[in-house]
Parts: C-alpha cells; sequence; structure tokens
C-alpha cells in the first residue's frame, strides 16, 4: 500500500480534471465518491470491471449496491484516504466479478477519485510462478530424502509420505513389480484403511484397475472425477462413489527404460489434473523409480554384506560396485562405437586393443582363425611402451598351438574361456616353452590372465587374450563376464565386416562376370543378324515371301536379344562406375519425335494413342545416345503399362531446365512399390503377368543423374503413372 499527501481541491466531479470523452477511452477504470461514499461517477471501464452499470451505481451508496464492501480492504483503504486525505493505492481480490483489483485512491475536494485496474492475470501468473517454484523445492527436497533412502522399504515410505504431501492426497500407495513378473507388491502406503491395504497388498497385472493398466501400458490413468471413473472402469463407479476419495492419479514408474512399479495418489474431491499437475507427479515418480533401481542394487547386496563386514563397509563396497557397474557400461559403449565406426577389421581389432589397455589389461593380444584354420596374430598392444618389443618377441617366439590343453590354443579349438585370477611362477613353469621364450615370460611378469574366444553364428572366428603384468590387479569373475561381453560384440563386429567384405567379392564378381559375359554375346549376336540379312539376300523372291515372317521374327528376337545385353552391359558398366558420356548439341524435341516415330509399331500393338505435346526446339549439352535411351525406355513402358490407353508426352524448357513428362493412364503403381521403383532389378509388378528385368528404370535413373538432372514419378494404382525428368540444358556439371 502506498500513502502520499494531496492537497484538498473544490471540484466535485470529474469533468472539472477531464473531458468525459477522454475518461471513457483510458485503459483505467475511473469512478468518483462524494464525502458520504455515493458514486457520483464511473466510466465505461469502471462498469465493466464493477460489473454493473452507471444507471445501477450513481447516486447510490457503496454500502448499499456493496453491502460488505467497509470490510474489504478497499473499504478500508477507501475510508483512511478520505480521512487521512493520502493517496493509498492497494490491490485485493473483488469478489462479486472474482477478480484482482489494482485501486488506486486519490482525495479530491470532497471526493475520492478512484483508478482501477485488473491484474486478475499477473496475479494469476504470480501464483502459477510461486507453485511451480514451491513444487520445484519440494521436488529437490524429495530427490535429496531419496537419495539418502538405501532399502526398498525406506524409499517406498519417502516416496509416498513425500508424494501425499506435497500433492494435497489424502491417501498414497506404492507396488513394485514382483520378481516372476506377475502381480505387484504394496511396499509402503499412507492414508490406506487397513481393509484395502489387505486387499491391494498383492494385484495381478490382468486385474483391470488403474494402477496394473497404468504399469502395464507405461501411460499414466488420471480420473479426476466419478465420470471419468464410470467412463474407463465402470465396473469400479460403486466402490467409487462409497469411498471418501473421488479422483485418483495412477502413474508408472520407470527408470533406464524398464518399468519397476506404480504409484497411486487419491483425493477426496474432484479435481482436473492440468499439465503442470501432471508433470510434477510424474516427476516424483521418476524419481522414485531411480531410488527404487538404485535400493534393488542395495538389496542384493544385503546378504552379502550382513556375512562379511559391518553395515558401514557393505555400504562401501556397494557404492564401489555401483561406480564399477557405471565404468562397464560406459567401457563397452566406447567399445561399441569403436567397433561400429569401420568395417576393416583389422584396424577395429588394433584400435580396440589400444582401447583395452590400460583400462581393463596391462597386456592385449587379438588372434584370428583364417578361412584355411592357421592363427593369424592381428593386434598387440602394452601399457608400457617400452615394453611393447617384449611382448612381441613373445609372441613370436610362443605360436598358439590348437593342440594345446591350456591358453589361447584350447580356447580357440573349444571356443570356451580360460580365467586365471593368479599366475604364479610355479605355474609357468608347467609350461612346455622353450628356455629363452620362460625367460621373457617370466620377465613380462604375468600376475593374471582371461583368454576369451570370439564366437559368431556358432563359429570361433578368433580370441581376446588380457593379461595383467605392471599393475598389482588380479581378474575377478565380472572381468571375465566384462571380457565375455567385449568379445562378443568384437566378435559381431569382425563377421559383419567379413560378410560385408565376402558380399562386395560376390558383386564384384558377378558385375565382372556380367560384363564379359554382355561382351562375350555380342560377338554371336552380331553374326547371327549378319547371316539373317544374308540370307535375305540370297534368297530368291518367292522363297524370301514365305519365310519373311519367321525371318522378321528372328530378327525381332535377335533385337531383343541384343537390348538385354546391352542392357546388362550398362548395369555393368554403372557398377564399376565406367558409364561415359560423350556430350554435344542436342534437341529434346526432336528427340523426343525420332523416338516416337521408331515406337509407333510398338504403340500400335498396345493400342494406346500417343499425344506429343511441344511447341519448339528444346537444345541441351547431352548425349544424344544415352538419352535416346532413357526417352525408349520411358515411352515402352508407358506402351507395357498403359493398357490400351492414351499416353501423353510433353518437353518444355526455360532458360536453365528442360523438361520430359510421360502420363499414361494405365494401370498405376502402388505407394509402396515407389521408393523402390528405380532400384537395380526391382520392379512393381508381377514378372508373371509383365515380362522384363527390372533394369530398364535403374539404368534410366543413372544416366539422367550422370547427366546432372533427376527423374521423379507420381502415381497411384488404377489411375496410372507420371514420369518427369529434369536436364540442366548446360550439362552435367563438372
Amino acid at each position: 500500500m502506498n500513502r502520499a499527501r494531496v492537497p484538498s481541491g473544490d471540484s466535485s466531479t470529474m469533468g472539472a480534471l477531464l473531458p468525459e470523452a477522454l475518461l471513457d477511452v483510458i485503459t483505467e477504470g475511473v469512478t468518483v465518491f462524494d464525502a458520504d461514499g455515493r458514486f457520483t461517477y464511473l466510466n465505461t471501464v469502471a462498469e465493466r470491471v464493477l460489473g454493473a452499470s452507471r444507471e445501477q451505481l450513481l447516486g447510490r451508496r457503496v454500502g448499499e449496491v456493496f453491502p460488505d464492501f467497509h470490510e474489504t480492504p478497499l473499504g478500508s483503504a477507501a475510508q483512511r484516504a478520505l480521512i487521512d486525505r493520502i493517496s493509498i493505492t492497494v490491490e485485493a481480490f473483488y469478489a462479486p466479478q472474482d477478480v484482482w483489483l489494482e485501486a488506486s485512491m486519490v482525495p479530491h475536494g470532497h471526493h475520492l477519485v478512484v483508478l482501477l485496474r485488473d491484474v486478475t492475470a499477473r496475479r494469476l501468473a504470480e501464483v502459477a510462478q510461486e507453485k511451480s517454484a514451491s513444487r520445484l523445492s519440494l521436488l529437490q527436497e524429495m530427490t535429496a530424502k531419496l537419495s539418502a533412502a538405501v532399502s526398498t522399504e525406506e524409499v517406498g515410505a519417502v516416496l509416498v509420505r513425500g508424494a501425499k504431501e506435497a500433492t494435497g492426497a489424502t491417501l498414497g500407495w506404492v507396488g513394485l513389480v514382483e520378481p516372476e513378473g506377475q502381480a505387484l507388491r504394496m511396499v509402503a502406503s499412507e492414508g490406506v484403511p487397513d481393509e484395502l491395504m489387505r486387499q491391494y497388498a498383492r494385484l495381478p497385472l490382468d486385474a483391470q484397475l488403474p494402477l496394473t493398466r497404468a504399469f502395464v501400458s507405461g501411460e499414466s490413468e488420471w480420473l479426476g472425477s466419478i465420470a471419468d471413473f464410470e467412463a474407463r472402469y465402470p465396473h469400479l463407479a460403486e466402490f467409487v462413489r462409497a469411498s471418501p476419495s473421488k479422483a485418483g492419479a495412477y502413474v508408472p514408474m520407470r527408470a533406464k527404460d524398464m518399468s519397476l512399479g506404480a504409484i497411486t495418489l487419491a483425493f477426496l474431491e474432484p479435481r482436473a489434473f492440468d499439465e503442470a499437475d501432471r508433470g510434477f507427479m510424474m516427476a516424483l515418480a521418476h524419481q522414485g523409480a531411480l531410488a527404487f533401481d538404485r535400493a534393488r542394487l542395495f538389496d542384493r547386496e544385503q546378504t552379502a554384506r550382513a556375512e562379511a563386514e559391518s553395515l558401514v563397509m557393505a555400504q562401501v563396497r556397494a557404492r564401489r560396485e555401483l561406480e564399477a557397474v557405471a565404468w562397464r557400461q560406459r567401457f563397452l559403449s566406447e567399445a561399441s562405437t569403436l567397433l561400429a565406426g569401420s568395417l576393416d577389421y583389422t584396424t577395429t581389432m588394433e584400435s580396440l586393443a589400444r582401447l583395452v589397455v590400460p583400462e581393463l589389461a596391462d597386456l592385449c593380444a587379438v588372434d584370428m582363425l583364417t578361412e584355411e584354420g592357421r592363427v593369424e596374430h592381428l593386434a598387440l598392444a602394452h601399457a608400457v611402451p617400452e615394453r611393447l618389443e617384449l611382448a612381441r618377441e613373445v609372441v613370436r617366439g610362443n605360436p598358439i598351438d590348437l593342440s594345446s590343453e591350456h591358453g589361447a590354443g584350447r580356447v580357440l579349438r573349444t571356443g570356451q574361456p580360460e580365467w586365471y585370477p593368479d599366475v604364479s611362477d610355479a605355474a609357468l613353469a608347467t609350461l612346455d616353452r622353450p628356455s629363452r621364450v620362460m625367460t621373457m615370460l617370466r620377465e613380462l611378469g604375468i600376475r593374471s590372465f582371461i583368454c576369451v574366444p570370439l564366437v559368431a553364428r556358432g563359429r570361433v572366428l578368433g580370441c581376446l587374450s588380457l593379461l595383467q603384468t605392471v599393475s598389482n590387479r588380479h581378474y575377478a569373475e565380472a572381468d571375465l563376464r566384462l571380457a565375455e561381453e567385449l568379445a562378443h560384440r568384437a566378435a559381431f563386429n569382425v563377421d559383419n565386416a567379413r560378410l560385408y567384405r565376402e558380399a562386395q567379392e560376390a558383386i564384384r564378381l558377378r558385375d565382372e562376370f556380367l560384363s564379359i559375359a554382355s561382351h562375350e554375346l555380342k560377338t554371336p549376336l552380331t553374326s547371327l543378324r549378319l547371316q539373317l540379312s544374308l540370307l535375305e539376300r540370297i534368297m530368291s523372291p518367292e522363297s524370301l515371301a514365305r519365310v519373311s515372317g519367321k525371318l522378321g521374327g528372328a530378327h525381332r528376337q535377335v533385337d531383343r536379344l541384343a537390348s538385354l545385353v546391352s542392357t546388362l552391359l550398362d548395369v555393368s558398366r554403372i557398377a564399376t562406375r565406367r558409364i561415359s558420356l560423350e556430350l554435344s548439341e542436342v534437341d529434346l524435341t526432336l528427340a523426343v519425335r525420332e523416338a516416337l516415330e521408331r515406337l509407333r509399331e510398338v504403340f500400335a500393338q498396345a493400342g494406346c494413342d500417343v499425344t506429343f505435346q511441344s511447341w519448339e526446339p528444346v537444345v541441351g549439352r547431352w548425349d544424344a545416345l544415352r538419352l535416346d535411351q532413357v526417352i525408349v525406355n520411358l515411352l515402352t513402358n508407358a506402351a507395357k503399362y498403359g493398357q490400351g490407353q492414351p499416353i501423353t508426352v510433353t518437353v518444355e524448357a526455360d532458360q536453365e531446365q528442360a523438361r520430359l513428362t510421360v502420363r499414361d493412364e494405365g494401370i498405376g503403381i502402388a505407394a509402396e512399390a515407389l521408393p523402390r521403383l528405380f532400384g537395380r532389378f526391382e520392379r512393381a509388378v508381377s514378372v508373371r503377368h509383365y515380362g522384363g528385368l527390372g533394369l530398364g528404370l535403374y539404368i534410366s535413373r543413372q544416366i539422367i543423374e550422370a547427366l546432372g538432372g533427376r527423374v521423379s514419378v507420381d502415381s497411384r494404382p488404377g489411375e496410372g503413372s507420371t514420369f518427369t525428368v529434369e536436364l540442366p540444358r548446360g550439362g552435367p556439371r563438372p
């Protein structure tokens, strides 16, 4: 409340201060009271703010209109302003209109001028901000308490008590999924009657209840009223009517992509769960899930801790175990990223060995089995670079024997890991090795040893050997499990790399075969075509007339076979990136017109009428023969699938681009087939009904892209297809 002394005045109306027309357009409400508290003036905004018209208020005392006015903060401030002759600004809630008002009261003569401003939006924003800050503080407090809780029971008690207090719920219930995954078991509750506690101590997951459904689906259930229960759970409506709680929130608890349980919060009165409410409760559930996840790990160690040492020491060990788990996950994540980075497994294994040292071993070796069954040493790394040469000497002087009963040879032969937590001098002495090798082995100082196989698809690909030499660490079973997981991921990478290499080699051989076969087939085809031509020349007219139909068919079959051979040769050239272009000035309009003329018989046999739309030459720098190949492919495609319907061919251009459009009204193409339409050997229709190799559109696309252009298709089943080719008139970019 602000106060300031003001001089007395003589004016009794606002007209003496400002014109009424001006007062009616200002954004604040203006009203004037006389000394008896009568309304003597109010502007349009004041009418709206007060919720009453001038006719209802002018000349009437404020106490008549608003009986409780003098007991409100606004009434008290008005009295003080008139009595003490001071200006006062006050904010107060105005109940008749359900709004917050800022009232600036200024005494003027025997009157009191009051300026009114609706500040409801600001006050609501402040309340929302305060509520948000309060919830954030509560969430932080809950997080701290949950972090301090150790066991499942402690976490449950902290969570349900804190959630109930933070949300204003009347009762809370927390359930965790049982190890068998068949039911939720109550671990903590607040405000739940004993009868309900017994009834809901264990809830089968197939029970038609909001809590079990929230857990199974992973989606929260927000039931703000009995109507919501009737709509979603009609079998519970009577139960809810009879219970004191009329609304409920049922939120799953998830951590690390795993559902751990769910929490119930029930409320006395119906309520609408807004986004802020939902977000806050879901955040509470998430923090609870993280705490339960930590508590689970703690609970697993309870028995061992009780047998081994005091509670304090057990907590230290559990914390160290958690740190070790986190480190293992980080290590495996780094290894997976490294393995996924390349398909050259030789380089990858060398990088993997450097990653393992010194994180997991002082010395790491990777050995692989070749296709012939020989052992190939692939990678070696040592934590002390100066001792790496000594390790190489040991590897050279101690080759792996696949018939050995111990070590890497046995692992490669059997696919079973070997683990020696402690390697003593006595154990080394049992090895049958030359004295020079034994000396180097002792010099290496091997203290602990793990060797795990690299197995993929049931086949041993190699082995990973880990040794502790310069450190005092000894491998435990957890290290063996970590090494096995690392080897599993490495084997997967090696297997993929080999499969990729084999696939690439197969593709290379196939393309090489296609290239050789295409070249070899051209020679007999050329000879056959010459023989047919020679037959036509040497035969008498009468004989030629008798066999002309068969000779024509032979020519067509030779041409078809030559076309197929050329197509295969093009595929081979594209695959080996040996497609060549001979660029020159080409008129696209003329090229299309000539192709249409050559294919006149094809369209006639298909029963398709062709309309060609072009008004001028469209000249660009392209390869004439390759462009003709594209045009013929698109036109024959339209004839083949046009079902005897009209075909429209259009050539148009601007200064930069030329565009060829081929539209048919035939069978069309299914949406799912469009993305693969331009792939090699891909077909959008059954080969039983339509012939061809599925290469025409693939080759066309490769030629178009080589010319710097692009091709697209727009089609729907039963509505035909439109192929559009766009080419830069200046030719492909260098």
